[in-house]
């Protein structure tokens, strides 16, 4: 530095500048370059606040306190109290939380609590201090305005009635039993609990009286249950609260049906509404869904119809010039085929060949348009998958679920069915089946019409009882994978795990040759 200041100086004669101008902009040169380096700070506090102390004292007796004071060692902050703060019983006004520095102050704006009832105010992690967000987790104030604390409990779990799985995000509300199920939809309940992630509640610090409860989904939070745009459930009888930890109420959550029913697209008319009118660029007024580039490539599923989709609506259609037709050891057979005009276009089921090239020919005069047009005739070329192409599943079923009455519900992503009958027999071998992910169910389908059907609150109708798989099954193509299907909430079973190979050697191998793996 001494170098430097004497060069300046050296400059500044030179230049016949100030010297103390000289040394300001030397100055200011060298912070301008300089880098800053913010000082370092010390390790993170994750220490939570400590409450000092709380007046009125928690736990107290015989009061209605109007303000309580929690006082702390460190500044607080309110974090989103609307999620977490939980209020046992309910009050008419919810209590204000406000926090000024070390102090929060808890205001009671209800002026008519209940006479001998005890109160609960869980503030979850709403309190947190100011510099980290470290929480005081999981504070409880407990007062009581009678001379005794109410300490009977209720505990459960939630389930989704239409997958038999947990569900979640719940609440669960306990009303009067002098009220019918309608108070559920029009006024807030006397107590609530939430579901945890595990669809799990608990009720703590209750009175002995009995009790009507419901569960609901309450999107919107107001504590009161939507008709028709939330889920919910409800116990048939009138549940008391306990002493004891072990007794489970279980509910089954699900989402009543639409007043309204949709009706039904008439398959019998030859007219139908064309998917896509506004499509200008297709001459034909029509579209073959099938891959007609490359007959070696085998993309046609031998599960699905043939679809035609129409860009115009038709007045009329000639079956009998819709000819289907596989080639066969080089011989052209004609194939047995069922034409539906559905809104969607015309559809052709038949029993797919596998590997075997199809043409389907549209001669002239197969279809007219509501304005008399013919649509042009066509001719399409196409091939189909193989069997090995495919996944097998055989499923071994628990014998206590056979019978008329019980359906087994097999699917894929987005609930895409790929089997839905009643299980008739100890196995059953589902063939055809894409590479994927698939799931199960068990349905107790106790009025017979083969489809789950959801229940109703006014009509105190339970929903109809799914039994899951809860492990997804995951296909390859040319394998089989053999399948114990023990519901899952049958007690005291552990479903096995894969079957591991001897020795390190290959899977065992099906009759057809395939590779089989037992799940």
């Amino acid at each position: 530095m001494l170098k430097r200041i004497n060069l300046a100086t050296f400059s500044a004669h030179r230049y016949h500048l100030p010297v103390n101008t000289t040394l300001l902009l030397l100055l200011l040169l060298f912070y301008g370059c300089a880098n800053i380096v913010p000082p370092e700070g010390g390790k993170k506090d994750e220490t939570a606040p400590v409450l000092l102390s709380v007046v009125p004292a928690d736990s107290s007796l015989n009061i209605k306190p109007r303000k309580i004071e929690l006082h702390f060692n460190e500044y607080i902050d309110i974090q989103s109290l609307d999620k977490n703060l939980s209020l046992s019983p309910l009050m008419q006004i919810t209590p204000s939380v406000l926090s000024y520095g070390k102090r929060v102050e808890i205001k009671i704006l209800d002026t008519q609590l209940l006479a001998n009832t005890t109160y609960r105010i869980d503030f979850g992690n709403a309190l947190t201090d100011n510099h980290e967000g470290n929480p005081y987790p999981n504070f409880v104030y407990l007062f009581s305005t009678g001379p005794y604390f109410d300490s009977l409990e209720l505990h459960g779990q939630v389930l989704n009635a239409a997958t038999g799985m947990t569900d979640s995000s719940i609440l669960v509300s306990l009303y009067n039993v002098s009220e019918n199920d309608t108070a559920v939809m029009a006024k807030k309940p006397v107590y609530i609990a939430r579901c945890n992630a595990s669809g799990q509640f608990v009720f703590q610090s209750l009175p002995q009286k009995p009790f009507r409860i419901y569960a609901i989904q309450d999107v919107n939070n107001n504590y009161i249950y939507d008709r028709g745009e939330e889920k919910i459930s409800f116990l048939d009888h009138e549940i008391v609260p306990s002493l004891g930890k072990d007794s489970m109420l279980v509910f089954h959550m699900f989402k009543e049906p639409a007043d309204t029913v949709k009706s039904e697209p008439d398959t019998n008319s030859v007219a139908a509404a064309p998917r896509n009118r506004s499509n200008s660029t297709n001459k034909l007024g029509y579209q073959v869904q099938a891959d007609t580039g490359d007959l070696d490539k085998r993309t046609f599923e031998l599960t699905n119809d043939l679809a035609i989709d129409l860009f115009r609506e038709l007045k009329s259609l000639d079956t009998g010039k819709v000819y289907l037709s596989y080639e066969n050891e080089g011989i052209e057979v004609e194939a047995v085929q069922r034409l539906r005009v559905d809104s969607a276009g015309i559809k052709i089921h038949t029993q797919w060949q596998p590997d075997k090239k199809y043409t389907l020919r549209l001669v002239k005069g197969w279809a007219r348009d509501t304005s008399g047009a013919e649509l042009l005739p066509g001719k399409y070329f196409f091939r189909t998958k193989r069997e090995e192409d495919y996944g097998k599943l055989k499923i071994h079923i628990d014998g206590r679920y056979y019978g008329d009455s019980v359906l087994l519900y097999v699917f894929r992503e987005n609930n895409d069915s790929v089997y839905l009958r009643p299980v008739t027999d100890s196995t059953v071998s589902i063939a055809l089946l894409p590479p994927g992910e698939y799931d199960m169910r068990l349905i107790i389908d106790a009025n017979h019409n083969g489809r789950w059907d959801p229940g109703d609150l006014l009509q105190r109708r339970q929903p109809e009882k799914v039994l899951p798989y809860s492990t997804t099954i995951r296909l390859k193509a040319g394998w089989e994978n053999e399948i114990d299907f023990i519901p899952q909430n049958i007690k005291g079973y552990r479903r096995p795990g894969p079957t591991a190979p001897a020795n390190g050697t290959a899977p065992p191998r099906s009759a057809s040759g395939r590779p089989n793996s037992r799940q």
